[in-house]
């Protein structure tokens, strides 16, 4: 096997576990939403009693990170697709 190759099994192998990286995201994504939902239902009047502060945050943090495995990914497959 060249060093290409190699390279490019190796990109392969990283793609693949940025795409599993996004995927447990997405889940970390759902549960979040679930778990504010509930939260929610606790006091539905006054929702900001109980839901923290930082939920809110945390979704739009991991949409920035998902998008940014995605530009990541594609960079990769760009790379290898050169090679």
């Amino acid at each position: 096997m060249s060093s290409i190759d190699e390279l490019v099994a190796t990109l392969s192998s990283v793609e693949q576990q940025l795409e599993e990286a996004g995927a447990h995201l997405g889940t970390c994504r759902l549960r979040l939403e679930e778990a504010r939902r509930a939260l929610t239902r606790l006091d539905p009047e006054h929702p900001e009693t109980v839901v923290p502060p930082g939920l809110p945050r945390s979704d739009d943090q991991i949409e920035r990170v998902q998008h940014t495995i995605e530009l990541t990914a594609n960079t990769i497959r760009d790379f290898a697709t050169r090679l």
